[in-house]
């Protein structure tokens, strides 16, 4: 069984794939964290805030983020938190926990059924451009689900900022509070001016709160709109070719050895590769040789 994970993965980095594929994470990139944390927030019964953040703190502790430097603590609940009001925002329009839509025999499905039947991928992005659109549309984790599943996808995608010392910097995890009433803003309504020296900026994390008011405000300041996009992808009309591509991918990957050939693009793609100090350190590029242990079930 495939899935778009796979084929995105195996495209981007042979070497990377099979390697994740067959060894225990040593750490968790915080973007991984956070898709598994927003995961476990749209899939609850119960607090889709709360169980977004215990999901990033519980990877935080074990294996852990893949993240250097002091304080790594922090780092973990700014990405708890972000990953929290992801969620409480996504799941607001209904209390019905979203369910994991059905793939087929041969294909695992990474979409959301929101109850309507109609697949729903989420897509977690620096910023949402033009460019950026086209790229999402055209992958495998988005007509690679349209292809297999033979029904359009709806892709909701989410910005959340770029990432400045290990902190996301977006409207989901900052804003500004005026130092004397107290009020806080995201962004003026007929203007791009900032809100001056005298606003200060406080991070979600470090601040008291409570997400229904976070999450007003930015609806009243017109964020939602520029943070959350929704596009359809449809079938292409020679779904056939596309489904032929993939069963040729699906090969190669069955077929690839223990070290296959590595790609540079891989190092840094989507999140940065746990193995990256393995292709690039002194030793044999094993990465037995850099503390990784093997599954229980390595796919051969």
């Amino acid at each position: 069984m495939t899935s778009s994970e796979k084929l995105s993965a195996y495209e981007l980095c042979p070497r990377r794939f099979r390697w994740t594929t067959d060894y225990t994470a040593f750490r968790v990139s915080p973007l991984r964290a956070l898709y598994t944390g927003l995961d476990a927030g749209l899939r609850t019964d119960k607090d889709p805030e709360k169980a977004a953040e215990n999901e990033v703190l519980s990877l935080a502790a074990s294996p852990g983020l893949d993240v250097t430097g002091y304080d790594v603590y922090a780092v973990a609940m700014h990405h708890a938190k972000l990953a929290g009001i992801l969620a409480a925002a996504l799941r607001s329009s209904s209390d019905a926990p979203w369910k994991p839509f059905p793939g087929t025999d041969t294909w695992e499905s990474a979409c959301y059924d929101l109850g309507d039947g109609k697949p729903r991928r989420i897509a977690l992005v620096d910023r949402w451009s033009d460019d950026r659109q086209q790229v999402e549309m055209y992958g495998w984790r988005s007509l690679g689900e349209a292809v297999a599943l033979n029904t359009p996808v709806l892709l909701t995608a989410v910005t959340i900022g770029s990432v400045r010392e290990r902190h996301r910097y977006s409207h989901w995890t900052r804003c500004h509070r005026h130092p004397r009433n107290r009020t806080i803003r995201f962004q003026r309504k007929t203007s791009t001016e900032d809100f001056g020296k005298t606003w200060l900026p406080v991070w979600r994390e470090d601040s008291d709160i409570t997400t229904e008011a976070w999450l007003a405000q930015m609806r009243r300041d017109g964020c939602m709109e520029d943070l959350v996009s929704t596009v359809p992808i449809p079938v292409p009309p020679r779904r056939d070719d596309y489904l032929a591509e993939m069963a040729r991918l699906d090969g190669e990957m069955k077929a690839s050895g223990a070290t296959p050939p590595m790609r540079l693009a891989g190092c840094f793609g989507f999140a940065p590769c746990q193995f990256r100090a393995v292709c690039h350190g002194t030793k044999e590029p094993r990465p037995e040789n850099y503390g990784f242990h093997l599954r229980g079930t390595a796919l051969r």
